[in-house]
């Protein structure tokens, strides 16, 4: 049964497994947090990103869990053993949308960012199908792809415009520095994968 979004972003979020939420969204923005290598350390840091969003919004980190997404398939070296790093859920007016997203520090080595992104793309439409599967609720997720990097020279990597990746334009790049004054509402990709 086809469920209005708001109930079907309700429903989505009781179905999955609060392990995997990282943030519920509750303070009207989204943080997402990686640990990462600045250059030239041997220390981890942490980088966060907050978004701000209108309606109702929460997160997941997807690559957070060592366990296999599918724990009935093997994962070793398949293709549903790739992973975005996390995946936001939006519900705003009469859409449902899914945003993935892939920190990188200066990498933008663009096949690895394709699988990752394409795996994140299938797992929200396997998530979907499943949910449908088993309870009958069914609604359209509009996805959009991300990747985020602190690479200071992305020029051949993207587009004429210095927008998308060059080998795959759904994907939208950002510098980490020009997140600042955006919201997840604000940040612009053209291309809607629906599932």
């Amino acid at each position: 049964m086809t469920l209005a979004a708001a109930s079907y972003f309700d429903h989505l979020r009781a179905y999955i497994s609060p392990a995997y939420i990282i943030d519920d969204g509750s303070t009207g923005a989204i943080a997402l947090k990686e640990k990462y290598f600045p250059d030239g350390s041997t220390k981890k840091a942490t980088r966060t990103v907050v978004l701000p969003f209108k309606g109702k919004a929460f997160a997941i980190k997807l690559d957070g869990h060592k366990e296999a997404l599918f724990h009935f398939l093997d994962d070793n070296g398949k293709q549903w053993s790739k992973r975005c790093d996390f995946v936001v859920f939006q519900c705003q007016s009469k859409t449902v949308n899914a945003y993935l997203f892939e920190f990188k520090t200066k990498s933008l080595e663009a096949q690895s960012i394709i699988d990752q992104l394409k795996a994140g793309l299938s797992w929200c439409a396997s998530l979907r199908r499943v949910i449908f599967q088993y309870t009958g609720d069914d609604r359209t997720l509009r996805v959009r792809k991300f990747v985020f990097t602190e690479n200071e020279n992305p020029g051949p990597y993207l587009d004429a415009a210095g927008k998308y990746l060059a080998r795959d334009p759904s994907i939208r790049h950002y510098h980490y520095d020009h997140l600042k004054d955006l919201t997840l509402d604000t940040l612009e990709n053209s291309s809607i994968n629906t599932v």
